[in-house]
């Protein structure tokens, strides 16, 4: 990916476009404030970019729409970006299209089809990025996320803060986070991490996945194996228990038990046989009929006997009272009459009524005491009727619950065959099932084949996922990439040049190693070699990119960079195209300037044309032929700038 040109639209419609040279140094110079360092801003909001870093002034109000013309392989994006709303400096909004060759759209034509992450996604593809996912050491907290054309801006921009800065190497590296994005995503970059390993890192966990499986499975097996004797011994015990097998049997071997058991699965169950209809409920109806029945006589017989006692007591007790009257002749029984007195049998002359009862009363109960007396004998002989009449019913009471017993023994008989059914179909049931699902292993069985097979292949995703051979592979990319620094920081002259140069990615600054230690580049003395630093570790890596074809886009925008040359930023802001004799006065180390473009130059045509570099530069150095060819326009002075002059007059 280069950039073809850079158009603006204002809201007439007018369009300003600077065209590019593919594969080769560009170069727009001229005074301050005339827009050369939006260029930059510009490419990075179309970019997918989500907020705008282009400067407020001329160019914000005066601008409608940016938009970019990027050449990718044989094919051209057009991507353009209105200009955000006065309250925001972001815009997700984007007009894009993408063919062989593209005619600049007019401003009426640019509507928006498209948004950001879109966009980003796109060019991602479109320039090779394939799906991948940053690596997290074990145990970090960081998420993982994939790397796309937003990360790769980092090696495409070198804004006038950071083209010499001693303590920030890459674009944006300053702000929050991205140091971290930039050591997460630079493996990817540079190669060192598969293209594929995204798609690796699935076939890995689905391999897993699939060894877990027949691993467990082979497990099962061999417990089933191990086991297959006891839980066997113990099935043939319990068929020897209910009767399906003879409790005399004693097998050998395995084989002999498995025989056994087998020889169970024909076993029928037993059939349940009852003689006649179920008597008991008739039976119970009997005997609750004698039961009551003999309780009926029971009761008669207590009744009876009860009464007879009463009679017995009172013939008994009334007898021993006569016979003490008797015995002292207290009543005269020879006179009976009611004018004589009871007790000396003299004569009265009226008669007294409660003598005359008292006699009566003492007749009364002998006449009574001898009815008693008379009747006993038929009572007696009824209780005796009576008892027999029970003792009969007792008899058949007796009978009748044999009955009941017997029925309910046959019912109890009938259960037990039932329940003997049952647990011998449970024994057999459970030796089915045991038989069915036995599993003999072979140690040539397949399952150990696809085992070792699973193995072999983890192992294969894991050697190649290994994040120790992605260290080493980074460390061998690094080490080449240092090699070319240390050339170059050579040629350019640099401090510590005689020692070796590299890019510490842990710290994202360059070292020079001296054999008594690192020096770092904000160690590093001298605005020039800050930049050399710069220079060789961005060009080092653009050479690696390309080179390894790495999916990062082939441009590199440098501003301003030769303003660490000059004694002052005031001495450096004067320079409007002046001539070369005037930049020499002003410039003590003229020849240092001279090196560093001619290397740039060098450097771009090593790699033509799949390098593209951009410089906006006040300087102008209008004794080098190569600066004077490189330029795109005439300095940006006397009203010429990014943005039209009739633009900014206009109302």
């Amino acid at each position: 990916m280069q950039i073809k040109s850079i158009t603006l639209y204002n809201s007439a419609g007018d369009r300003r476009t600077i065209n590019f040279k593919l594969g080769q140094v560009n170069i727009i110079t001229g005074k301050s404030s005339r827009g050369k360092s939006a260029l930059l801003e510009i490419v990075d909001y179309c970019l997918g970019g989500k907020e705008s870093g282009i400067p407020d002034g001329v160019i914000q109000d005066k601008v409608a729409w940016y938009a970019v013309l990027f050449q990718i392989n044989e094919t051209q994006v057009f991507i353009a970006k209105s200009q955000p709303s006065k309250d925001s400096s972001s815009q997700n909004q984007v007009y894009y299209n993408s063919a062989n060759e593209i005619i600049i759209p007019e401003l009426s034509q640019l509507e928006a089809n498209s948004n950001n992450e879109a966009i980003k996604s796109f060019l991602s593809d479109l320039i090779g990025i394939s799906p991948n996912e940053t690596i997290v050491e074990e145990g970090g907290s960081r998420r993982q996320f994939e790397a796309t054309i937003r990360q790769a801006i980092f090696y495409l921009f070198q804004k006038q803060g950071t083209v010499a800065n001693q303590d920030i190497l890459f674009h944006r590296q300053q702000e929050l986070f991205i140091p971290q994005a930039i050591k997460d995503t630079i493996p990817y970059f540079l190669g060192a991490i598969q293209e594929d390993r995204l798609k690796l890192q699935k076939e890995l966990h689905q391999a897993r996945r699939k060894l877990e499986q027949a691993q467990s499975s082979l497990k099962e097996a061999e417990l089933i194996t191990k086991q297959r004797f006891i839980i066997g011994r113990n099935l043939l015990i319990e068929a020897q228990q209910v009767g399906l097998i003879d409790s005399n049997f004693i097998a050998k071997d395995t084989a002999d038990i498995f025989k056994a058991l087998d020889s169970t699965l024909s076993w029928e169950a037993n059939e349940i046989i009852l003689t006649g209809n179920d008597k008991f409920p008739n039976l119970q109806v009997e005997s609750e009929e004698i039961w009551q029945e003999f309780k009926r006589i029971n009761e008669k017989i207590v009744a009876t006997e009860a009464f007879l006692n009463q009679k017995t007591g009172f013939s008994k007790e009334a007898t021993q009272q006569l016979l003490r009257l008797e015995s002292i002749n207290l009543f005269k029984t020879e006179n009976t009459s009611a004018n004589h007195c009871p007790f000396c049998n003299s004569g009265l002359l009226e008669s007294i009524p409660s003598l005359s009862a008292i006699r009566e009363s003492l007749i009364n109960l002998q006449n009574n005491v001898k009815n008693v007396e008379a009747s006993q004998p038929r009572l007696i002989e009824h209780i005796q009727q009576l008892k027999e009449q029970r003792e009969e019913l007792r008899r058949q009471k007796k009978e009748k619950d044999m009955a009941i017993k017997a029925a309910i023994d046959e019912q109890e008989a009938a259960k037990q065959i039932r329940d003997n059914n049952a647990h011998i179909a449970h024994s057999v049931g459970r030796i089915s099932l045991y038989l069915e699902t036995l599993e003999f292993l072979d140690e040539d069985a397949q399952i150990h084949l696809e085992i070792q097979q699973l193995k072999t292949l983890v192992a294969s995703y894991e050697e190649e996922l290994d994040i120790s051979e992605i260290t080493a592979n980074l460390n061998s990319i690094l080490n080449r990439i240092g090699q070319q620094m240390t050339e170059w920081a050579r040629l350019l002259q640099l401090e510590h040049s005689d020692y070796p140069y590299r890019l510490d990615i842990n710290k994202l600054t360059v070292i020079a190693d001296r054999p008594d230690r690192p020096i770092p580049m904000r160690r590093m003395g001298g605005g020039e070699n800050w930049l050399g630093c710069h220079l060789i570790t961005l060009l080092a890596l653009h050479k690696h990119f390309i080179e390894r074809n790495r999916p990062v886009p082939h441009f590199l925008f440098l501003d301003q960079p030769t303003q660490i040359y000059f004694p002052s930023k005031e001495a450096y802001l004067n320079l409007e195209g002046t001539p070369f004799d005037e930049i020499s006065r002003a410039n003590p180390d003229m020849a240092a300037v001279e090196r560093m473009f001619n290397f740039l130059f060098d450097v771009c045509e090593e790699l033509s044309p799949h390098f593209q570099i951009i410089i906006m530069e006040h300087a102008n150095l209008g004794n080098n032929e190569r600066f004077q060819n490189a330029l795109l326009e005439e300095p940006w002075t006397d009203g010429r700038a990014l943005v039209p002059e009739n633009w900014v007059s206009s109302i």
